[in-house]
């Protein structure tokens, strides 16, 4: 094979058009520019993405619905060698950190860095571990675990969506709940019985009173 013999692949190469040279040929007279305007004026350039004046696609897309934000992940770093004042055999996660004040927060994100030599066996959980971290851990004779979250599902949840887990953990607790609501009840002293309600007498039906006889009209003739 020679440098002759090299050549483009087919369609990859196009023949240059040819413009203003007669009507005939369809690019004449106004060369494929059209008439007076914008686009036919030398030196014309259109920015990306603009539409002739409307309201562009990229504009436009944010207005629809169901645009989950995309939440970031800040992570935490710490490196090896701040954790040589920690006693032999701590197990170190974001929980006991906090503890020692080497964090102020528990965080979702700590990622353990391989910068200084660390001097103590420690048994580390963190999020992310650097390779360089992995090996002076390893040679320090420590062991370490990271730390898997749950996947994150995007876009909004189903209409009747159910969180299986929560569920179950408030049916876990709902008994838990309800046997400390009964000690506590066991615990209080019992109430005196109320002493029962005297019964009263049943009253005597009173008399039926005899009807009154309609007084006699006075006539006009004992009147006068």
């Amino acid at each position: 094979m020679k440098l002759t013999d090299l050549a483009p692949p087919e369609g990859a190469t196009h023949r240059k058009k040819i413009v203003g040279r007669g009507r005939s040929s369809g690019h004449g007279k106004t060369s494929t520019r059209g008439h007076n305007g914008q686009g036919q004026r030398s030196g014309e350039a259109r920015r990306f993405g603009f539409e002739g004046g409307q309201t562009p696609l990229f504009r436009r897309l944010p207005k629809i619905h169901n645009f989950p934000q995309v939440k970031r992940r800040k992570w935490v770093s710490i490196n090896l060698g701040t954790l040589n004042s920690l006693p032999a055999g701590t197990e170190i996660n974001p929980e006991t950190l906090v503890q020692h004040g080497i964090l102020r927060q528990v965080s979702k994100s700590l990622r353990i860095l391989g910068a200084g030599e660390l001097k103590v066996a420690l048994k580390i959980r963190a999020h992310h571990i650097t390779q360089g971290a992995i090996d002076k851990i390893s040679q320090a004779g420590g062991s370490y675990e990271v730390i898997q979250l749950e996947p994150r599902v995007r876009g909004r949840k189903p209409h009747g969506f159910v969180d299986q887990k929560k569920s179950v953990e408030s049916k876990e607790q709902a008994p838990k709940a309800d046997k400390e609501v009964s000690e506590v009840k066991e615990a209080k002293e019992p109430k005196e019985p109320k002493a029962p309600k005297a019964t009263k007498e049943p009253k005597e039906p009173k008399e039926a009173k005899e009807p009154k006889e309609p007084k006699a009209k006075k006539s006009d003739d004992t009147e006068k």
